[in-house]
Order: C-alpha cells, then structure tokens, then sequence
C-alpha cells in the first residue's frame, strides 16, 4: 500500500494486499484475495481517495476516510468521477483526474504489466452477454458503513432503452449521452464506490470501460447503477495526463 498526497486528500494505491486496508465491499460482492496475504493483487491500479479529518486543537492528530474510489492511469494520474471532487448536481460530464503530489512508481511494474489501467480502443463496445467487473470501496447496503476489504463483483452492461424502462428518463442514460447502466446478479455498486472502473474484457485485455458514477439504491434487485463511458473521453484525458 502506498500513500500519496493531494492537499488534504489521501491516495491509496493496492499494489500489496494488507491487513489494515482500509476499503469496503461491493454489494454482494467477493475479496480479491484473502486477508494476511502478501500476494500482489489483481488490479494494482486501485485507488482509495481518502479525505483528512483533524481530531486535535493543534491539528496533530488526525485520520484520513476513504469516500471514493480511482484508477491509476500513469504514474502522475488518477481516473475518478467528477462529483468525487466537487458538487456536480446533474451529473453530466462525471469524470475527473486527480494529479498525483508526487509520481507513483509501482515495485511490481518491471513484472506486471497491468500495473496502470488500460483505457478503452476507439470505438470499443461493451459485449452484452459477458460480465463486466466492479471493484470498490462501497457499503455492503445503501447508507451502510465502510469496511475492510477490497472486493470485487460482476455486472452487465444493458442498453439504454432498457435503462430507461427500469430507471426512468430522469436518471437513465439518453440517446447519444456519455453513460450506460450495468445491472448485476444480486451485485453492485454502493456508496464509495463511486469514482472506480467498471471493467469489461475486450480480446481477452481488461479495459477501464467505466466510471462508477451514481444510482437509486444498492444492490436492489432489477434496478441497474450509472457509470460514465471512458470512451468519449479519451482525447481530452491523452490531453491532460501526457502534458
């Protein structure tokens, strides 16, 4: 686990399974590995924004609490959601990028090559009928507290049209809009999930194909949760993080 600070936000990047992590659950979700483990984790390029709250007069005790979650893009980048980081009430455009204080350079990058989040092909497209993955820090039910370990679920992406009848036009994605709605088997995102990937496989590669954005409730059956599209993006982030 590496820290890493942004002002009073505290960046936690899981290259190394702990005991203490300090994440939480997807809804109905499973660990990515066991606690006490040292193995290195499956997605390395997880990230916990952690804000600072001061508990002493003299400002020298304090904690940091994880509210949303990232991907690291690059050693100087963090992929997260826009609302993360400041109020944004209609939820359009929900995508942010999170300058590093300091450059991250993973211990496992010579060995592992999936040591950043790999963002999207041009034009790619979700398949369907194949299970994308959620990987956060969110309660285990709606309104629910933080807990300790990183976990992992699945969900599919659906079409916009079928959103809509199960959402409403209200918060569902429209036609030509920058998300899409994934609903899983008794799985999902939750609060403090928002800001990390939903991840889909395209040719046997892991794609950072979303950004977990908002949705109703958590983990009700039939009701899906909104992530924003990377895709349409990808211009303006190749022209902020290779600056």
């Amino acid at each position: 686990m590496v820290f890493l600070h942004i002002l009073d936000i505290l960046v936690v990047v899981f290259s190394v399974h702990l005991t203490a992590i300090l994440s939480t659950p997807i809804v109905g979700g499973q660990p990515v590995v066991r606690q006490n483990s040292w193995e290195i984790l499956k997605y390395p390029y997880i990230a916990s924004l952690q804000e600072k709250f001061i508990t002493s007069d003299n400002c020298q005790e304090y904690y940091f609490k994880h509210f949303c979650g990232g991907t690291l893009l690059n050693h100087n980048w963090i992929l997260s959601a826009g609302h993360c980081l400041w109020h944004n009430e209609s939820l359009q455009n929900d995508i942010a990028l999170v300058r590093l204080k300091e450059p991250y350079f993973s211990p496992f990058q010579s060995s592992n090559n999936n040591v950043y989040g790999k963002l999207p092909l041009y034009g790619m497209k979700a398949y369907r009928k194949s299970p994308c993955k959620i990987i956060g820090f969110g309660a285990k039910h709606h309104a629910g507290q933080s807990q300790e370990n990183l976990e992992e679920g699945e969900v599919y992406v659906i079409s916009n049209k079928k959103c809509r009848r199960l959402l409403g036009y209200v918060w569902a994605p429209q036609r030509g809009g920058n998300t899409v709605c994934a609903l899983g088997h008794g799985q999902d995102t939750c609060q403090g999930d928002s800001g990390g990937p939903l991840i889909c496989n395209y040719d046997d590669v892991e794609y950072i194909y979303g950004i977990v954005s908002h949705g109703l409730t958590c983990g009700l059956k039939g009701i899906p949760s909104v992530y924003t599209v990377t895709g349409p993006y990808m211009e303006w982030i190749s022209l902020v993080i290779d600056d």
